[in-house]
């Protein structure tokens, strides 16, 4: 079913069902993203065991979330998610204040997938209360960001290099639409996209005339109250299509 709102709709399938839910399969997905960047040796600031050991606790939470029967409002409200959010917390704590930079100046790709992961663990909560249950809508984190910068990428003419900002960090992005500094556009925190060597932090979202989806100074940083019909076509291959194929959503 789809609720319109003009020339914006909210996606509303059926009741919350754990099971089914994308928030939490992608939850699991950036677990296991984690894992292996772990067991690779590749997080900076934890040791390797302790990495993995608290990311097994925290899939452990995160996978009876998923099998339980609980209503959104008893989960949200369980122990099961009040010891996840504190594992999480835990682990971002042991990464120290430098995880990031440390991460970028060696392999710019696994600094961007790692952000990406422990981000989308730690905006859970709020996307769980915010978007439409059983839509794909919700599996990343979609916000109003402020252009930065805009730098044409020598490799390729038609794509511009965006630094943008929700008002919390910074992000890199690859784009082929007319974007000017200073705009306030919709966007999308998807796992890393490699575009023509770069490595994009997500996508910047457009409605159905192909243009940036617009907000003010005062939405920086704030999920859109009414989502584009059109979203969840943009968000498909890059994070919605994986989810399926490898949770059988």
């Amino acid at each position: 079913m789809k609720l319109d709102f003009g020339g914006w709709a909210v996606i509303s399938r059926r009741t919350f069902d754990p099971k089914k839910d994308y928030r939490l399969a992608m939850a699991i997905y950036a677990v296991d993203i984690l894992d292996n960047l772990a067991r690779d040796g590749k997080i900076p600031g934890i040791r390797k065991n302790e990495a993995i050991e608290l990311l097994e606790k925290i899939s452990s939470c995160i996978t009876k979330m998923r099998e339980s029967a609980m209503s959104k409002h008893l989960l949200l409200t369980s122990n099961l998610f009040r010891g996840f959010n504190n594992l999480l917390s835990t682990f971002i704590s042991r990464l120290g204040m430098n995880w990031y930079k440390v991460a970028k100046m060696k392999d710019d790709y696994v600094a961007k997938l790692l952000r990406f992961a422990i981000f989308n663990l730690r905006s859970l909560g709020n996307r769980l209360k915010k978007y439409p249950d059983d839509s794909p809508i919700g599996v990343v984190k979609i916000s109003y960001v402020r252009i930065l910068e805009v730098k044409k990428y020598p490799r390729n003419p038609k794509v511009k290099i965006l630094k943008v900002t929700d008002m919390e960090m910074i992000y890199e992005v690859a784009t082929t639409l007319d974007i000017k500094e200073k705009e306030v556009v919709l966007f999308a925190h998807t796992p890393p996209i490699k575009v023509n060597g770069f490595i994009s932090e997500g996508i910047i979202l457009t409605n159905e005339n192909g243009e940036p989806i617009r907000g003010n100074e005062e939405s920086i940083g704030q999920i859109p109250s009414e989502i584009p019909r059109n979203i969840e076509n943009q968000l498909y291959d890059h994070v919605i299509k994986p989810l399926e194929e490898e949770f059988l959503i």
